[in-house]
């Protein structure tokens, strides 16, 4: 069995990354030792966090001396150079690619010294230029369309992902595979959520919004929507955590509070910031139901936490939701963008909504997930493994 160096960097800017690779190491780990390749961590950042820690205890993980060496290696010349995670130096020559190891996510074609699995977490800047500033937007585009004319393999998260490669690129040369993460949240102890909802001060029936204010989040049409429904429900009330700042908005969180404001519905809206992982899964427990209104999405982190809990969700219909919620009796879709139909949708489901946790749909949720991280950790050692095939025909 190959081995699979995991390269990992912490970022406060995109906690999603660090969720995948959580996932990730969560899904290999279900396999046995003989089934799965040997991973090893190199941290690009630091290997002290807690998340970090928390990565290296997954069973999957084999961590040694070597591999912690690289990581410090690695990390102190990104340091030197002040290189960002998509375009790190070419410190390949100093490190010598082992037997059948394959280095993954790689976001550029820099290191074509080793065996690389490409990733590609989505395509926004391709649709939503303007939410990028110039030299940031030119980078990911000069590095999508590299990795598009390279030769190996690419990993997208969906369909939607793949349909967009081929639209984007249609003459790439890489080889582009489909693998799809799922949630690793398990339930808490059955009480816990009474301390979470006590602790910061919540309703008992709400909807939950667990996305980062960003402009593409779009949590201005979830506003909006619960402006429609003020005369006709004085009870619904939205919990909101992530990251309140953007750098390509600054103002953003700012005008969306003054929004409520001048609609009088500052008391109907909670905003928590970043909360860490483990009161954010009782918040998934004790919603009424989950909301999201994203605009784009390379595969919803926010709906795979839902459908591990069980949680009835309310999602804007592009094209990556639809396929992440096929299937699911309790998710609703609305038009993207569109507050009335948002509104319609939370007005039809808010009076059958019922607080939870309902143990009965978490117990058979996490068995729909078992099954189906069994099933994405295999596919995606076959990935690896072809990965590793395809470096010795070349």
């Amino acid at each position: 069995m190959s081995t699979l160096c995991v390269e990992f960097h912490e970022d406060d800017q995109w906690l999603g990354g660090s969720i995948y690779i959580d996932n990730l190491l969560a899904a290999l780990s279900v396999l046995p030792s003989d089934q799965r390749p040997d991973v090893r961590l190199a941290f690009l950042s630091s290997s002290k966090t807690a998340l970090a820690k928390r990565l290296l205890a997954h069973s999957a993980v084999v961590q040694n001396q070597s591999a912690a060496a690289y990581s410090n290696s690695v990390a102190k010349l990104r340091r030197l150079h002040r290189a960002s995670i998509r375009r790190w130096p070419r410190i390949g020559r100093f490190f010598r690619a082992r037997g059948d190891e394959v280095y993954f996510p790689v976001f550029d074609v820099t290191q074509r010294w080793r065996r690389n699995l490409y990733w590609i977490p989505d395509f926004q800047p391709l649709y939503f230029p303007a939410l990028f500033e110039a030299r940031e937007l030119g980078i990911r585009t000069k590095s999508m369309a590299d990795i598009a004319g390279s030769t190996g393999l690419l990993l997208l998260s969906s369909n939607a992902a793949m349909n967009d490669f081929r639209s984007f690129y249609p003459e790439a040369t890489v080889m582009p595979r489909v693998w799809s993460f799922c949630s690793s949240l398990e339930p808490a102890s059955q009480d816990r959520h009474r301390e979470v909802l006590q602790r910061y001060d919540l309703p008992q029936k709400f909807l939950y919004i667990a996305n980062h204010f960003w402009k593409h989040k779009d949590h201005e049409t979830a506003f909006r929507a619960l402006k429609l429904l003020s005369d006709r429900f004085d009870d619904i009330f939205l919990v909101c955590t992530g990251l309140q700042a953007d750098r390509r908005n600054p103002g953003y969180f700012e005008s969306l509070v003054q929004a409520l404001t001048t609609w009088g519905l500052q008391d109907r809206v909670r905003f928590l910031g970043v909360v860490p992982r483990e009161d954010q899964l009782e918040l998934f427990r004790v919603a009424a139901a989950v909301l999201q209104p994203s605009r784009f999405e390379g595969w919803s982190t926010v709906i795979e936490d839902a459908k591990a809990l069980g949680r009835p969700m309310i999602v804007s219909d592009i094209a990556v939701h639809a396929e992440q919620v096929e299937g699911l009796e309790h998710a609703r879709l609305f038009k993207t963008s569109d507050a009335e139909d948002l509104a319609g949708a939370i007005s039809d489901l808010w009076p059958t909504l019922t607080p939870g946790p309902q143990l009965d749909l978490e117990q058979e949720a996490v068995k729909r997930r078992n099954s189906v991280r069994i099933e994405a950790a295999r596919k995606f050692v076959a990935i690896v493994e072809e990965a590793v095939a395809f470096s010795r025909t070349i």
